[in-house]
């Protein structure tokens, strides 16, 4: 089972990301995907629209991911693996998560995976006002990431070229991509996202 783990502020896209990623792993790659999603102030994922694609969702309730669902997120996990086995497990964690701690998490209390990556979604517009107003929180959400993907440069402004340049120097050496994820993903952004070792 590979493990994908979608961070970001809330409204960033992550929802319609891991939709999208998901289609094409069930649709492209024809294999299994099961998600786990934490429904707290966002938009739901249905499960019933994805049945027939084979793709299997349990919500978690209750807060963030990161501090109050971390012994349900291992057993959700381990219940996952030994119920449904799937080739695939994408992990949807609050707005307010911060990826490196369920990483630490999983790394110490499951060994469910044969592979692991993190991809933090970054919403362009609102990028330079959360930075200045809960900087912590976005650019540690940025800093450990394995891949970055700036979304909603559709509607960026004339400061496109250095939020980029921002985010690439807080993004380390992590790959930093500009999509929409409003206009549907590139396959080359997808293969990049499902690109784990």
């Amino acid at each position: 089972m590979r493990i994908l783990l979608f961070g970001g502020f809330l409204g960033s896209g992550k929802t319609t990301t891991i939709l999208q990623v998901a289609k094409y792993i069930t649709a492209t790659c024809n294999e299994t995907v099961a998600i786990i999603e934490n429904e707290i102030g966002e938009a739901g994922i249905d499960d019933k629209l994805l049945a027939d694609s084979g793709i299997k969702v349990k919500p978690l309730f209750g807060g963030c991911v990161c501090c109050q669902l971390t012994s349900d997120l291992v057993c959700a996990v381990k219940e996952i693996h030994e119920t449904i086995a799937p080739d695939w497990l994408i992990i949807e964690m609050t707005g307010l998560a911060v990826p490196a701690k369920i990483v630490k998490l999983i790394d110490e209390y499951s060994d469910y995976y044969n592979a692991f990556k993190t991809v933090t979604l970054v919403d362009m517009g609102r990028w330079p006002e959360l930075k200045e107003v809960i900087g912590p929180l976005v650019t540690g959400q940025v800093e450990k990431a394995d891949l970055i993907i700036i979304n909603k440069a559709d509607i960026a402004g004339a400061d496109r070229d250095e939020i980029i340049n921002d985010i690439k120097m807080i993004a380390g050496n992590a790959p930093v991509l500009v999509a929409s994820a409003a206009d549907n993903l590139p396959p080359a952004v997808i293969e990049e996202v499902i690109r784990c070792e």
